[in-house]
């Protein structure tokens, strides 16, 4: 099978984890198969390195602008497929071509969309924000009503699908990502620390506020606690909105940012935390809260179904948009180390499950299923 990937919107979070956990597996798995990958320059040089019988070309899609992405995608990207004699298209850019050559998958990572919430907290943005997001909706519908077969990484995201587009029932399948390897390899050590870490970026649908927000209720209790935030103070205007709460609460000097850190650095954060709090109001996955659990450490989740068919009984759960619920399900592991190493024990369990192998294998179940649709 000829398998063409197409990742250049995988530039970070859980896409470009999954290619980069992804790619190296299938090329293990099905060695006959032959992988043509555009993707990013810096994407690509991450990769190990790959059979003579894959191919990895560099596509700088961010410089082109929505526009130009677009017309690439929808002209230039089919005439690749049929040159390159494609079997499958696997996209990971929310998007693929509406007349391809060849039969298409769409990896749809992203859950917001599909999910009512999340047009009711967009009314609440710039009206720019809106249209844009409107545009890329009647786009993303297009394509996932022209791809051969849709993949999820849950089943929670699979009901959000079919739920929003009830005509793609039969064509949506579900492979569950994996973790990198590092995460598998090193283990939290149960540290005398006070850090609360929350691992994301800070987008529409991250509750960093409603942690922040719950900051004071548990220095009552706990004077020394900090959060460490990955990200930056002015990475977005969610981030910036973050940083204002914590102003006007007066816990600032307990807030730390601590800038883009790369995947491969989240572990040393997690060793050094008590632990991770994974705040989100919708999901599709939760890539760090499965790394928490594959180390081994304690996590607190928003009790979504996402979040709950990842962490299952090895994590916490508060209830999304409540502060006070937040500082229990936190406060309750700060109080109590005995606690705290039981969900460690079950957190270590679970992230076994995590694994990209099986992943890959899935994930070419769904590439020879949809190749074998041809005509």
């Amino acid at each position: 099978m000829r398998t063409l990937i197409y990742a250049p919107a995988a530039r970070m979070g859980g896409a470009r984890a999954h290619v980069l956990g992804l790619v190296p597996e299938l090329a293990t798995i099905a060695p006959d198969d032959t992988g043509l990958l555009i993707a990013q320059p810096d994407l690509i040089a991450a990769l190990p390195a790959l059979p003579a019988n894959w191919v990895a070309r560099p596509e700088r899609a961010e410089t082109r602008g929505f526009i130009g992405r677009l017309v690439w995608e929808q002209r230039v990207l089919p005439r690749i497929a049929s040159r390159w004699r494609a079997d499958v298209l696997l996209s990971f850019g929310s998007f693929v071509p509406l007349r391809s050559p060849c039969p298409t998958v769409l990896e749809a990572g992203n859950a917001l969309a599909f999910t009512a919430a999340y047009w009711r907290v967009l009314r609440r943005e710039p009206v720019r924000l809106q249209v844009e997001e409107h545009a890329r909706w009647a786009l993303l519908r297009a394509s996932l009503r022209a791809a051969a077969r849709v993949l999820v990484p849950t089943r929670a995201m699979r009901q959000d699908v079919v739920t929003r587009l009830p005509d793609l029932a039969a064509r949506v399948d579900v492979a569950l990502w994996g973790v990198a390897p590092i995460f598998q390899q090193l283990r939290w050590g149960d540290p005398e620390s006070d850090v609360v870490l929350g691992v994301s970026k800070h987008g529409i649908n991250k509750e960093f506020d409603v942690l922040i927000a719950a900051l004071p209720q548990l220095r009552r209790r706990f004077p020394r606690v900090r959060l460490v935030l990955t990200g930056t103070a002015d990475e977005s205007r969610w981030s910036r909105r973050s940083l204002a709460l914590a102003e006007r609460s007066g816990v600032a000097d307990a807030v730390c940012f601590a800038g883009d850190v790369p995947n491969a650095d989240v572990p040393r954060l997690i060793q050094q935390s008590r632990l991770l709090v994974y705040p989100t109001w919708c999901e599709s996955f939760g890539l760090p809260l499965a790394e928490a659990l594959a180390m081994g450490a304690p996590a607190v989740a928003a009790d979504i179904p996402a979040c709950r068919e990842v962490g299952g009984d090895a994590a916490r759960y508060y209830a999304p948009g409540n502060p006070a619920s937040m500082a229990a399900a936190i406060g309750e592991l700060l109080a109590s180390p005995e606690s705290s190493r039981a969900l460690a024990a079950a957190s270590l369990a679970r992230g076994r499950k995590f694994q990209w192998r099986d992943n890959a294998l899935a994930v070419r179940e769904t590439l020879a299923r949809a190749s074998s649709e041809r005509g």
